[in-house]
């Protein structure tokens, strides 16, 4: 087909070659033109027959100059013909030889992917990211069943901003093995990632099954009270996300963001937060694991009573309290717990519920 496509194109060319002029008789051409050019002239009055017979010698002269035997050789000579004609008939034989070499070495269909092959072969280490998918891909497509190969598999897709496959992958997991730790919070995060941010009904259902399961989730009570935010119910949200908060610690890597959260959803339902009393520094934390464990608790004991200084002056931050009471009950100061709990149930007598919070602490602890 390429040899007759070719064919085609240089077989007309071949052929149709023009006759050439001779340089002689292109100059008795022009001395014409030229001779035609002055009489019509002449006839216009544009010169006097002098000068027109002046101008026309003048051309006659320049033609005899011209017209030398040497020259009458035409201007496209054999070898120039040869050079043509061999260029189209090297085109014809070589283009079709060119494309049939080419398609034997890279374009035969049963010949195996190479260029992949190749770049697999390479140990991971070496390999990138995009040869690594590709690597547990071809896995995966062999043994659909892997279920540690998807959940490996799945992050990967996250980091590489391939939020639909990824969650492809988790949904994999979750049907092949659905006794995964915390698998439904992941999925629903992935869903949510997929989603552009937005927490989906499909993945709600899947935070709510999570904290069933595994009430200590702190990755499904984070999107359950971003849902509640979305949803347009501020108060509740700022109710879960102080629920969130007060189980966490400054190291918690979502706190920032359920911080920045909760804030917003308090200026949307016009309430008022209480100032938050801050934990230990990193750096303190660092400091008491280098402590005895007498010099430990001193420091401890020194940290809530910087804590019950500053409710004095801020009784109404409930989250103070509640770390109050917990510092209390990892001191095993049992009795101070108490009392700080009939402390805060004066100031928030009409607050009852609050209250059962702070004594379900004690209770749980004991």
């Amino acid at each position: 087909m390429t040899f007759l496509a070719a064919l085609c194109v240089l077989l007309p060319l071949w052929r149709a070659q023009p006759k050439s002029i001779s340089n002689i008789e292109f100059d008795k051409a022009l001395y014409k033109a030229r001779v035609n050019e002055i009489e019509k002239d002449a006839s216009l009055g544009r010169l006097t027959p002098e000068a027109a017979k002046t101008a026309i010698a003048e051309e006659g002269r320049k033609l005899i100059s011209l017209a030398n035997p040497a020259e009458a050789q035409t201007s496209n000579s054999a070898f120039g013909s040869w050079s043509v004609k061999g260029a189209q008939t090297y085109g014809l034989i070589l283009l079709p030889l060119a494309a049939i070499g080419i398609y034997l070495s890279l374009g035969n269909p049963e010949m195996p992917d190479a260029g992949l092959a190749s770049r697999l072969a390479v140990p991971p280490e070496q390999q990138l990211i995009d040869d690594l998918v590709a690597r547990a891909e071809a896995h995966l497509s062999k043994n659909p069943q892997d279920v540690r190969g998807w959940a490996v598999l799945a992050p990967v897709y996250t980091r590489v901003g391939r939020m639909q496959d990824a969650l492809n992958a988790w949904s994999s997991v979750y049907r092949l093995a659905p006794e995964t730790p915390e698998i439904r919070a992941t999925l629903g995060e992935s869903m949510i990632a997929a989603a552009n941010g937005v927490v989906t009904s499909e993945a709600k259902e899947l935070f709510e099954a999570e904290l069933m399961a595994n009430n200590a989730s702190a990755k499904a009570r984070f999107y359950l009270a971003m849902a509640l935010g979305q949803e347009g119910k501020h108060k509740e949200a700022v109710d879960a996300w102080q629920e969130l908060i007060k189980g966490g610690s400054s190291q918690s890597p979502w706190m920032e963001a359920a911080q920045e959260f909760l804030a917003q959803s308090a200026k949307a339902a016009n309430i008022e937060l209480a100032p938050a009393i801050a934990g230990p520094s990193q750096e303190q934390v660092e400091a008491a694991s280098e402590m005895s464990a007498e010099d430990r608790n001193e420091m401890i004991s020194g940290m809530v009573a910087g804590l019950a200084e500053k409710l004095d002056a801020e009784p109404k931050n409930k989250q103070g309290w509640q770390q109050l009471i917990r510092s209390y009950m990892v001191l095993g100061r049992n009795a101070d717990a108490e009392a700080a709990i009939e402390k805060a149930g004066a100031i928030f007598i009409d607050d009852r519920p609050f209250v059962e919070s702070l004594k379900s602490i004690l209770t749980t602890n004991n």
